[in-house]
């Protein structure tokens, strides 16, 4: 089976489920569809001003004819780039929906069990070692790292993904991206239903994490996203749905840190992916979003998703076979 027609099927199962979900309010989706439109163009001409330094660099007498050659020449390679990036974008529009009804199915029970883990593994909550260590000035850089940053680097993944020379690495990338979304945000999701530390008392009425909601200024972007996704909780639409386990934005660079290594071995990349992943980590937990173990259950999950894309990547359609060649005709020679 070729990748695409996996990567395929895998949406198509998804969407259908998607459908089946019910949705509360029809125009917020929309929205969500024309928002999402918009990163789309968005995403596209970055990859054009992107194409378009890469040629200038090279000092040819007239880039913009160089680089419509080379779009000519190339045109199957960015037409697969652009059919996967929009197979990505209707990924994300179905994740949300599936996320956004994930307490329907399983209210949030996991709670109470991951916060006592945690602290078992680490001696106390794990905010409490981040905060005792960063002052409010970390706490800033933290809640701008785990916002601007990490668009830029998942734009820049979501593009490298999409259009990267290499087209098996590029199969395999999209494909073990959906993976992740589909495999560790929903259904792991399900199956471990949180809600996040900074929700333990809404949800349980246990004051457990009182003292983190008092730490965290209330002008951080965080804190503000999570009073918004509270305030719109069970609502479908672009950026909503609360879940805490497993965590998406660390799978998402944990992946990352892999197709890294795909392509640079054990090189500066490598470990400058490392760095990045160790401050959303920290950041994760500092502001409240997840617990320490859900970016553990999320690098448990990666590894075998990557491996599995990575299989589906080198699965080919059969040859034809014998009595398949004769129905053909003689051979010429």
């Amino acid at each position: 089976m070729d990748a695409r027609i996996f990567l395929g099927l895998f949406l198509a199962v998804h969407m259908l489920l998607a459908v089946a979900m019910p949705v509360s309010d029809v125009g917020a989706a929309l929205r969500a569809v024309w928002l999402q439109s918009l990163l789309l163009v968005w995403l596209v001409l970055i990859a054009l001003v992107l194409l378009f330094v890469q040629v200038a660099m090279k000092r040819v007498a007239s880039p913009s004819k160089v680089m419509l050659r080379v779009l000519r020449s190339r045109r199957k390679h960015y037409a697969e780039g652009a059919v996967f990036l929009v197979a990505l974008a209707a990924m994300m529009q179905v994740y949300m929906i599936l996320k956004v009804a994930i307490p329907q199915f399983v209210p949030f029970y996991a709670d109470p069990v991951l916060a006592d883990l945690d602290a078992m593994l680490l001696g106390q909550d794990p905010w409490r070692i981040t905060h005792a260590v960063f002052g409010e000035g970390a706490t800033r850089f933290l809640d701008w790292f785990y916002v601007t940053p990490c668009l830029i680097v998942t734009a820049g993944m979501t593009l490298w993904a999409c259009f990267a020379k290499d087209r098996a690495f590029s199969r395999r990338s999209v494909l073990a991206i959906t993976m992740c979304w589909f495999i560790i945000g929903n259904w792991a999701a399900l199956a471990l239903s949180s809600a996040g530390p900074i929700y333990m008392e809404h949800f349980y009425g246990n004051a457990r994490f009182a003292d983190l909601l008092l730490a965290l200024p209330p002008d951080l972007t965080a804190t503000q996203t999570q009073a918004y996704l509270l305030q719109n909780y069970g609502e479908p639409g672009f950026g909503k749905g609360i879940s805490a386990m497993p965590s998406m934005h660390n799978a998402l660079y944990l992946l990352l840190i892999w197709m890294v290594y795909d392509r640079f071995g054990n090189g500066w990349q490598l470990w400058l992916a490392v760095a990045f992943e160790g401050i959303v980590f920290v950041a994760s937990v500092h502001l409240g979003w997840h617990y320490a173990l859900d970016a553990l259950v999320s690098a448990m999950l990666v590894v075998p998703i990557w491996y599995v894309a990575g299989r589906v990547e080198s699965w080919r359609l059969p040859r034809l076979t014998l009595p398949q060649r004769r129905a053909r005709g003689p051979d010429p020679a």
